[in-house]
């Protein structure tokens, strides 16, 4: 906070095909904690998002990352910034959530310690540009 960002609230993501365990809860509920660097002007982006999302895990092929977003969700967290505006994710793993920016119109900034996954999102990241450049309905498939 000391450098500017407000945390904004919680939201959560619903899992309806996780897996119950035996003796334990399922965990079929994970939480987004976000946040904006200074005041935001409504009128500048005049959304009304949900507060609860509901969508499984990727799985087969198109999972690369045991945590992975699911990018049709992350494509609606992201409409919380501006057209034109950032987004920060600090814990980046595969890119899902530059993927969802970057077919909204949004910038992206993404931080990921382990170099495998780096490299994953960088690749991702990179066809997802390919596939969006020139194209009015920025599309990709799943």
């Amino acid at each position: 906070q000391a450098a500017g960002w407000l945390w904004r609230g919680v939201l959560a993501w619903h899992k309806p095909q996780a897996r119950p365990q035996k003796g334990r809860f399922t965990q079929n509920c994970e939480f987004i904690v976000w946040a904006s660097n200074g005041a935001i002007d409504g009128s500048r982006n005049p959304v009304y998002l949900p507060g609860l999302y509901s969508a499984s895990q990727p799985s087969g092929k198109v999972r690369q990352h045991i945590t992975q977003k699911p990018v049709g969700v992350m494509r609606e967290l992201v409409k919380i910034s501006p057209p034109g505006g950032t987004v920060l994710d600090f814990t980046c793993g595969s890119g899902s959530t530059g993927m969802a920016a970057l077919l909204e119109g949004r910038d992206f900034i993404g931080v990921e310690k382990t170099r495998h996954y780096a490299e994953i999102a960088s690749d991702r990241l990179t066809e997802t540009l390919h596939h969006t450049v020139g194209q009015d309905d920025l599309t990709l498939p799943a």
